[in-house]
């Protein structure tokens, strides 16, 4: 397992001789304020509403770039969209990337028992798979879409072999550490897995207990309150690695302007040779 500190000025002064201050701790609403462009196109895979998913071209040569798919955050509750990561889509079609961008059932929602909210993202993963002409692919999730990632690539799954790499940014992956909490957003992961059958076992919805993607990067800011850095020290195997970008906030992870967005972008760019 490799763990890395990454700080962007460090690498932007390699380019620039001056290196601009980046936003740091930014919050959910300064998220919500960024400009965005809407799809080019929206494709349902269920006859729920929020069975779709929606996608970006890359802003240069979109048929020779490579693909990311993205599961937005929001503690798997139906009050936090698709919406609110418009600005990232939007950001990722600016570095060159094509992208995919997974609505879910969510807690609140009619039939989002646990596991639909997962059973959804399988669905739509493999689906999207079969729009990316065989380009390097890689899936990403923020909070509890990091959480709905790392499930939906791991213990090989049908379609892993299309996934270069997974990227869980802030993830939820320690299930049974996270319900334990009082956390507003622990306490809806709690009250989401309280929804599931008789028969439910945790260790199905807890990535820990998992075997993950065999190219799986987690990325974690020290300064995250609603998802502590320990989530991201659970692992121990070669095939997960961790990078904690120092000073980073929960939010940093989904905003342009930040340290952790330019440790996402390199990493993309990196492990999808783009």
């Amino acid at each position: 397992m490799k763990r890395l500190i990454f700080t962007a000025c460090l690498i932007m002064a390699l380019t620039f001789s001056v290196c601009a201050d980046p936003l740091r701790q930014v919050t959910f609403n300064e998220v919500l304020e960024l400009p965005s462009d809407p799809p080019t196109q929206t494709y349902p895979y269920g006859s729920q509403p929020s069975q779709f998913y929606q996608y970006w071209p890359a802003k240069n040569n979109a048929m020779k770039a490579s693909n990311v798919i993205f599961i937005h955050g929001g503690c798997w509750l139906k009050d936090y969209g698709i919406r609110h990561s418009y600005p990232l889509s939007t950001a990722l079609t600016k570095e060159g990337f094509n992208l995919w961008s997974v609505e879910y059932r969510r807690l609140g929602e009619k039939n989002a028992e646990w596991p639909a909210s997962l059973n959804d993202v399988l669905n739509a993963i493999e689906n999207i798979l079969r729009q990316t002409n065989g380009k390097p692919t890689a899936v990403i999730g923020h909070s509890a879409g990091g959480h709905l990632a790392l499930l939906a690539t791991s213990n090989d799954r049908q379609y892993a072999e299309q996934v270069d790499a997974v990227l869980g940014l802030a993830a939820i992956t320690d299930m049974q550490a996270y319900i334990a909490e009082d956390g507003s957003c622990n306490q809806a992961a709690k009250a989401l897995l309280e929804t599931a059958k008789s028969d439910f076992n945790l260790a199905q919805a807890d990535p820990k207990q998992q075997t993950l993607h065999h190219n799986t990067w987690l990325l974690q800011g020290s300064a995250d309150n609603i998802v502590p850095m320990g989530q991201a020290g659970v692992f121990s195997v070669d095939n997960v690695n961790t990078m904690i970008v120092d000073d980073a906030g929960h939010f940093d992870m989904i905003h342009p302007q930040t340290n952790a967005w330019e440790a996402i972008v390199q990493r993309l760019k990196e492990e999808l040779k783009q």
